[in-house]
């Protein structure tokens, strides 16, 4: 049995999984530009910026850890599964030897 669609969908999953990263990092960015008192600025207006990037951070990679982490799982298991073919091929070849 063929395995391609389980590997198109674990890298579907690592795509989605960086671009939420991506997203987050990119919001956290956008998030520091706009309404900054640039003329005013005070202790409180930074760590507001602040807080608010690494939430946006923190949030981007919550989001997209868990689907890159399955995608590599499902590429483990499907490695696993290739592996485990052969192993059984050479040992029904052995046994096939064994007999004659």
């Amino acid at each position: 049995m063929d395995s391609r669609f389980a590997m198109f969908w674990a890298r579907v999953l690592v795509c989605v999984g960086m671009l939420f990263v991506a997203l987050g990092i990119i919001s956290a960015a956008i998030a520091l530009v706009p309404d900054m008192p640039w003329g005013k600025l005070t202790g409180l207006a930074v760590v507001e910026r602040m807080l608010a990037m690494v939430v946006l951070m923190v949030a981007g990679l919550m989001a997209g850890a868990p689907l890159i982490v399955m995608a590599e799982m499902l590429r483990v298991f499907l490695d696993q599964r290739q592996l485990l073919g052969e192993i059984k091929l050479q040992l029904g070849k052995r046994q096939g030897e064994g007999e004659g």
